[in-house]
Order: C-alpha cells, then structure tokens, then sequence
C-alpha cells in the first residue's frame, strides 16, 4: 500500500511541477505560484516517506524513481491537452497560391499578415497567424490541402498589444 501511495503522490508532484514550469515560462505567475505551494507539499511528505525509512525498504525509492519519470511524461501530456497560451504559425507560399490561403483563413476569422519574400526558388508570400494554442490542430487542418508550403509554429510567451479571444470554429 505505501509503494501505491509514494507512486501516485510523485507522479502527482511531477506532473505539477511539469506543468508550473511551462507556465513560469509562459508568465503566469500566479496560477504558477500555487502549484509551486501544492508541489513543494506533496515532495516533502514523499520525500520524507522514502528517505526515513529508506536502509529498511529500499523498495520506496524504486518506486519514487519510477514515479519522477511517469509523473515528466504525464505532466507533458496535461500541459499539451490544456494547451495554454498562444502560437504564431507562419506559412510560406508560393505567390499564386498565397491569395487563397489568405481568403480562407480570414474566411474562418483568422487575423491574417502577409509579407513579401524570396526564397530560393522566387517569390513567396510569407503568412502569419496569431492563435490559441488550441486552435493549432484546427489550423494545420485548413492547411492539409495545400501543397508545397512550409510552415512553422511558435509558442508566444506573451501578448503585449492586441488580443486573441476565441477560437476558430
């Protein structure tokens, strides 16, 4: 029972920790700060559990360690299911092509930027997105059916001026 007790606790402890890193990056301070006071909760009481008893039960740290790397993965996988924040998704295509990604996107109410460039084949038309992170699925969907663009996604850290504040239907 205490094995099932320190592995679940570290995985949960992991997780959050997980979690409020990538929230720290992203600036949110305060929803990062009481994570931080559950995290550090949970760790003392786990980590006073395994190492009190550690010479007599050696076990609870094989379980603590199994915990840590199940609670990374797990907390990569919460953060990328809430996935907060916003991206910038830049498309570079051809000229000809450019003019009805542009109608699309703005067609399913996406601000659009478009900007001039060359490539090494030309002329291209370099394209830029501003979405919720949740929208990036739905996104690369309009973008399927086009071929030959080369498309990059950014992670914004923040928002200074304008605002994004719905989602894409």
């Amino acid at each position: 029972m205490i094995y099932v007790f320190i592995f679940f606790a570290k995985l949960m402890e992991v997780s959050i920790s997980t979690v409020r890193q990538v929230l720290t990056n992203r600036g949110n301070r305060t929803v990062a700060s009481l994570l931080a006071a559950v995290e550090i909760t949970i760790w003392l009481i786990v980590t006073s559990t395994v190492l009190l008893t550690l010479r007599e039960d050696p076990l609870r740290a094989v379980a603590y360690g199994v915990a840590f790397v199940a609670g990374i993965y797990c907390g990569i996988i919460i953060e990328d299911k809430l996935a907060l924040g916003l991206a910038q998704i830049e498309i570079i295509a051809e000229v000809e092509l450019a003019g009805s990604i542009v109608k699309k996107f703005r067609e399913h109410g996406y601000g659009v930027t478009t900007f001039n460039c060359e490539g090494l084949e030309g002329n291209k038309i370099s394209i830029v997105l501003k979405v919720l992170r949740k929208d990036v699925p739905l996104t690369n969907d309009l973008l399927r059916e086009y071929d030959n663009l080369f498309v990059t996604i950014t992670d914004i850290r923040k928002l200074s001026v304008g605002k994004i504040n719905r989602r894409v239907a």
